[in-house]
């Protein structure tokens, strides 16, 4: 009774809602091998693994500031900061044991600037394409998608790489599946930002008003 799934009528809910799922469906799809790859690749110990994902803070926390600039355009940020997730993900799917360090960083950064572009438009859009007293209700959507996405990103990464014999030889197809996916759901995201925004429809009471005699 707390949730009137009505409120999907909005396209600009559906596309940001998606928009969410599918970053942290990229994000955490790259979290599951990150450490992973780095240690048992690379060889790094947990300290400077530690270190070695700076990278992937960097995007984050400075990109913000800068999106924030564009605000007044949301469908490019959100949907190239969708892309650059996407096109991370397809270099990150290209590292092995050989690769230098400084170009799986480089992969790093296009992906956290991809999220940090895209985040902060994704949730506003999400909680400002409800009324003002259903603004809980948005939150409480935004959450559900990023969870939503962050389950799937690992489901889809970790199905993949149990159909290869070593962690070596699924990471590829595993992060190349996952960027495929993110860089559809993108084109879907921005299609239905395109979509002229209608008002979410609220609860309220179906009787008829009582006229003043």
């Amino acid at each position: 009774p707390l949730f009137d799934p009505r409120v999907f009528r909005s396209p600009r809910l559906r596309a940001t809602s998606l928009g969410l799922t599918t970053g942290f469906f990229g994000l955490f799809a790259l979290f599951f091998v990150n450490s992973q790859y780095l240690q048992e690749v690379k060889g790094y110990e947990p300290a400077v693994t530690g270190l070695a994902i700076v990278p992937l803070i960097t995007g984050m926390a400075v990109v913000p500031k800068l999106a924030a600039r564009w605000s007044a355009h949301p469908r490019p940020v959100i949907g190239g900061g969708l892309a650059l997730i996407g096109l991370g993900l397809l270099g990150a799917s290209t590292v092995d044991a050989g690769t230098p360090y400084a170009v799986y960083a480089c992969w790093l950064l296009v992906i956290s600037a991809g999220t940090g572009l895209s985040m902060p438009a994704l949730t506003l859009g999400v909680v400002t394409s409800l009324p003002h007293h259903q603004a809980g209700l948005g939150s409480g959507l935004g959450t559900s998608a990023r969870e939503i996405g962050a389950a799937l990103g690992v489901a889809v990464t970790g199905t993949v790489l149990a159909g290869h014999t070593g962690f070596t030889a699924g990471m590829g197809p595993a992060l190349r599946t996952v960027a495929a996916l993110v860089l559809a759901a993108t084109a879907l995201v921005v299609t239905g930002l395109r979509e002229p925004s209608r008002p979410a429809p609220t609860t309220t009471d179906a009787r008829p008003p009582v006229r003043e005699p």
